[in-house]
């Protein structure tokens, strides 16, 4: 039995091929969950030591004669490509630089993300690092404003109905009383706030959701993963689209409206099981920023 996922809990299956096989030990060395072992005959394998291959694949991509196959889990011998031959790493000086360049953009030029430029951003994502496979994060793309546009209209209308039910002055009083005090003051002074500029917002015609932007993802992950893995992956496509030219804003006010409304689930086809983590709203941007701003740590210490 291996660690269980939402396609479920069978372990990774890894085999040998002795006859090419030189047992230099890299794959046991680097297995994370010691599937491996050097004996005298060669390389031994026991694929359900600990909690069972996890099918990482790093026997995979270490083995210098190829002689290893993991299945299951979503892997396939097919998986395993090659490296890019770019050389040297990027330069750092590069890298930093596209950091410290990205802003979050909420305004966009009246032009649309063509699906080429789309799908590899979403490739790209696909590589951010993942726990244990199978991956247990997907995506929902929007590929054109008026898909957005539904979108936004959509979320407009779920805080409207938050705010019937949260934002009167007893119910108030009642969270302050039964809240943490932190939880409380984030709900009156940021998410009601908000709520209501949405509102407000929409019966003017306003998108203030997406702001009217010409594409986005929606990252969603299952029961078996943490909010995180999406987080990271939407990260990813974030720093593409960037490299990209395009400007970008991680959502974080929508996912909670849609994983409330089982209606509006199926309605963007979000698959049964998983839940909404945050939107990435994509487009090009119609404003230059022309200056940076220095961000720092809550707190920074050496132990």
């Amino acid at each position: 039995m291996g660690v269980m996922t939402s396609q479920g809990d069978a372990a990774g299956e890894p085999v040998v091929d002795r006859g090419t096989c030189s047992a230099c030990g890299a794959c046991v060395e680097v297995c994370p969950v010691g599937v491996f072992s050097m004996g005298p005959s060669g390389i031994g394998v026991e694929g359900a030591a600990g909690f069972g291959c996890i099918a990482c694949a790093h026997c995979l991509m270490v083995c210098p004669s190829e002689s290893i196959v993991v299945t299951g889990r979503d892997l396939a011998p097919g998986d395993l490509q090659e490296l890019p031959t770019h050389g040297d790493p990027t330069p750092i000086d590069q890298v930093e630089s596209l950091f410290r360049s990205r802003r979050s953009i909420r305004k966009f030029r009246d032009k649309e993300v063509p699906s080429g430029v789309m799908d590899r951003i979403i490739a790209a994502a696909s590589t951010a690092p993942m726990g244990i496979l199978p991956w247990e994060v997907g995506l929902i793309a929007f590929r054109n404003r008026t898909k957005v546009q539904a979108l936004a209209g959509d979320t407009a209308q779920g805080y409207a109905a938050l705010l019937k039910f949260m934002d009167h002055r007893p119910v108030r009083f009642l969270m302050k009383l039964l809240m943490k005090r932190a939880t409380f003051q984030r709900i009156n002074g940021f998410i009601l706030p908000l709520g209501r500029g949405i509102v407000d917002g929409h019966r003017k015609g306003q998108d203030r959701v997406l702001y009217d932007a010409p594409a986005a993802l929606l990252f969603n992950h299952s029961a078996y993963a943490d909010t995180v893995d999406a987080v990271i992956a939407c990260t990813y496509a974030m720093l593409a689209a960037e490299a990209l030219g395009l400007g970008t804003c991680i959502i974080g006010c929508l996912p909670p409206i849609l994983a409330r409304r089982k209606d509006l689930l199926k309605k963007y086809g979000i698959p049964e099981g998983q839940k909404p983590a945050l939107m990435l709203i994509l487009g090009y941007p119609d404003v230059k920023f022309r200056k940076g701003i220095k961000r720092r740590f809550l707190t920074v210490a050496d132990y």
